[in-house]
């Protein structure tokens, strides 16, 4: 068999992660969970001083979950997170240095305090709030960046094409949540029932009472004998973890 490697095209790898997390909102009257996604601003050309997904191009021997990992680590400080294959973005033209593929990835932490390594291409890391809304099928970040399901990105922009890699990376979540209970990935070893509750109500939409959510989960989680320490409501709250997988 005669093959000649230098007679076919070659792209440039990169990897790109969807980083999700469960964070604390608390007001005067309230204490919940918001969902998050972790964005890094660009130090560098193109795109410099905008938003992007953590991430970055294919060192040689590396296999792209080692990628993954070290892009994560060194552009954000995140460690160890659970990762869900995405898929594979080859669009012409989605990076204007040239031809440029991208492996993704959803990645699942608790908001983890965020470092930037000095002689990264990101300039910094950070935790933005995301929502979801259903009547018009939109993802909302912060207060001004909206993406609609063709990836286009209003108000502040998106480098390259994550506008739509966030999209696809959200509904997928939002089947992992539905259908495999991967909404535990997103919680601590402990948490109480409504720590549980506003996120998943966040991530598919729901407006199912606690009630009813209670009701349902109880197969899923076991009861402790631990309370929730870090409110100040009169009455604590008490704390679950999830039931061991059966073999």
């Amino acid at each position: 068999m005669n093959y000649d490697i230098s007679q076919y095209d070659r792209p440039s790898v990169a990897v790109d992660a969807v980083v999700f997390g469960v964070d604390d909102f608390k007001s005067a009257t309230m204490e919940e969970k918001k969902l998050k996604i972790l964005l890094v601003k660009r130090g560098e050309e193109p795109f410099k001083d905008m938003y992007s997904l953590p991430g970055g191009f294919l060192r040689k021997g590396e296999t792209v979950e080692e990628a993954v990992r070290r892009e994560l680590e060194e552009e954000a400080g995140v460690k160890n997170s659970k990762l869900i294959p995405l898929k594979v973005y080859s669009k012409t033209g989605r990076d204007p240095r040239g031809w440029i593929i991208s492996d993704t990835f959803i990645s699942l932490t608790n908001t983890v305090e965020l470092s930037t390594l000095e002689n990264s291409d990101a300039k910094e890391a950070i935790w933005l709030e995301l929502t979801y809304d259903s009547d018009n099928d939109t993802i909302h970040i912060s207060s001004d960046i909206i993406i609609s399901a063709d990836g286009f990105v209003l108000g502040s922009q998106l480098a390259f094409d994550h506008g739509q890699i966030i999209y696809d990376a959200f509904k997928k979540l939002q089947d992992e949540v539905k259908y495999h209970d991967i909404i535990f990935d997103l919680m601590p070893e402990f948490f109480t029932i409504s720590d549980l509750h506003n996120p998943y109500r966040t991530i598919l939409n729901k407006t199912e009472t606690i009630q009813a959510f209670r009701k349902r989960m109880i197969p899923k989680i076991e009861q402790t004998d631990l309370y929730d320490n870090t409110t100040s409501a009169h009455r604590k709250s008490r704390l679950y973890r999830r039931k061991p997988k059966e073999d």
